[in-house]
């Protein structure tokens, strides 16, 4: 029996892959199994919005009517669904058009006081109210960091920044009182305002009583965690969650969201701490998120051990063995053998289903991928002895590429440690050769650059399948420009090498540069880390 009166998951829909409604059936159906009961859609700006039609332009945003569809599809399955919307900061897609950005405080964060804001925020509760008929909705308002220091600066001169977010939350609590709406606020504002920017602490924090007492009555404070791997920060920020009067709700982290590949292991982790801990301090509502930054290349299937294994500790499921066979009896595969998912991250720690302690959210699968050959950005995170492991992965990947549901997904992943196989160390074995005047490894070289292009364009199609599968296709355009830049930077370094090793040139300059170690601390090198950011690691010029 669940432990827990609401037990959702919360599906990114807001960086670039907006899912279709085929997949979103499919993906409830299967939380259901799982034990969910909620699905938060976590949009935005990407929904329908009457009289606002640069909301979510050109981003595959949610209809009203495929809202409305998929609120009746949940409830057929036992899933409730609850709007996530943003009331707050994290609307810089939204901004860049007018009229939106003339009523910016600064960054992505609305101007706060402005009745142009308010008169949004009403439409948004109008939009989901007509569409949805829980009592809930997560209202956003995290990580706004910078609130109160723009436009609002400029007017009403620097202010107490407790108070103008109270304010705000205030009015935005009235408007969902007018649309009968019990409202979610990520809790982290409260927080870092009297932590010096930060989140997480095992310490007492200093929140003034009055802003304790005066959160609405119809907000609850999400307290989210997805990092933290020691129970006392854990029960310290529970304990300082329930010092307000309002609910507290809890988010953990399915970890999806750090390029092509999962981390499940992390995520596990994680949640065998937090979701014990909720357990332990009778929080009733939690969910776990799957957040997709910097483009959502992670199929939203890949975390489904994370999600199970959640589900199962909140069912009192503890023997992980049986967590396997359960895992197995509802999807046809193993635990343990859809785990592979997670190998192109697998080159330094090597977790297993039982024994995932200190896994680590690195993803050198994406950033590796991307790595410029000559350029050499986090080529210091390189080690060779971790090179073998790509083919073997390939191969071992295979036999799940065959599964009726979820054999495309493994078939993405299959191909891209094919390429992996060929470019994780490319680099650096071009790099040492060329400075060791050593034209007959160069040589060598040529059709490994070679071979990778087709590498790269079968990887290109299998991801694509897996895209179309799960999601509408806007957003798609970014991914055709990253893997097509990438195909191209492939071929033009090998035309490069090519004309170096025929004299036609005397010298590649970038080869000649020192690779520089990217941590403070160069401890870290030859060791993987963790950068999500696709432009950080193709160039150090303005992409």
């Amino acid at each position: 029996m669940n432990k827990f009166k609401t037990f959702g998951v919360m599906l990114d829909c807001s960086r670039n892959a907006v899912p279709n409604l085929d997949f979103l059936k499919t993906f409830i159906d299967d939380l259901a199994k799982m034990g969910y009961n909620s699905l938060q859609l976590y949009t935005e700006d990407t929904y329908e919005i009457d009289g606002e039609p640069m909301f979510g332009y050109l981003r595959g945003r949610f209809t009203k009517e495929e809202m409305k569809e998929i609120n009746a599809y949940a409830k057929t399955r036992g899933v409730e669904m609850i709007p996530c919307i943003q009331t707050l900061a994290h609307l810089n897609c939204a901004v860049r058009w007018y009229p939106y950005g003339s009523y910016t405080d600064c960054d992505d964060i609305l101007l706060i006081g402005d009745d142009r804001t308010y008169a949004l925020i009403d439409k948004m509760f109008a939009t989901m109210r007509e569409c949805y008929d829980t009592k809930y909705i997560n209202i956003g308002m995290d990580e706004a960091h910078n609130v109160g220091l723009g436009k609002y600066l400029s007017k009403h001169g620097f202010q107490n920044r407790f108070d103008i977010i109270l304010g705000h939350l205030k009015k935005v609590a009235d408007i969902a009182k007018k649309y009968d709406f019990t409202c979610i606020m990520w809790s982290d504002m409260w927080f870092r305002l009297s932590n010096n920017g930060d989140y997480y602490s095992d310490k007492p924090f200093n929140i003034p009583q009055n802003i304790k007492d005066s959160v609405p009555d119809n907000v609850a404070l999400c307290y989210w965690d997805y990092y933290t791997k020691n129970k006392a920060v854990v029960d310290n920020m529970l304990k300082a969650h329930k010092e307000f009067k309002a609910e507290t709700w809890f988010a953990g982290g399915a970890w999806s969201w750090g390029g092509f590949t999962p981390s499940n292991y992390a995520s596990m982790e994680s949640s065998d701490l937090t979701i014990r801990a909720c357990i332990e301090n009778g929080v009733d509502n939690v969910f776990i998120t799957m957040w997709g930054d910097n483009g959502a290349e992670t199929s939203k299937c890949a975390v489904y051990p994370a999600l199970f294994q959640a589900a199962q500790i909140a069912q009192g499921i503890d023997d992980v063995a049986v967590m396997n066979e359960n895992f197995k009896k509802i999807f046809g595969v193993s635990m343990e053998d859809y785990l592979l998912i997670d190998s192109a991250n697998r080159i330094q720690e090597m977790p297993t289903l039982y024994n995932y302690k200190n896994s680590s959210q690195n993803n050198p699968s994406k950033y590796m991928l991307y790595i410029d050959p000559f350029l050499g950005i986090l080529d210091v995170s390189v080690n060779l002895d971790a090179e073998k492991y790509y083919a073997s992965y390939a191969e071992e990947l295979k036999k799940l590429t065959t599964n009726d549901k979820f054999g495309y997904l493994f078939n993405t992943q299959q191909k891209l440690c094919a390429v992996l196989a060929d470019k994780y160390a490319l680099g650096v074995k071009t790099r040492t050769a060329y400075k060791a005047g050593d034209k007959e490894t160069l040589k060598k070289l040529v059709p490994v650059y070679e071979g990778l292009e087709q590498k790269i364009l079968d990887f290109y199609s299998a991801f694509k399948a897996q895209w179309f599968k799960e999601n509408k296709p806007f957003g798609f355009e970014v991914q055709d420009a990253r893997i097509g830049g990438l195909i191209l930077r492939v071929k033009h370094c090998k035309e490069r090498l090519t004309a170096y090793l025929n004299g036609e040139i005397s010298d590649i300059l970038e080869l000649n540069e020192k690779i520089e170690s990217q941590w403070l601390d160069p401890v870290h090198d030859g060791k993987t880390t963790y950068e999500n950011n696709y432009v950080r690691t193709i160039t150090a010029c303005v992409p």
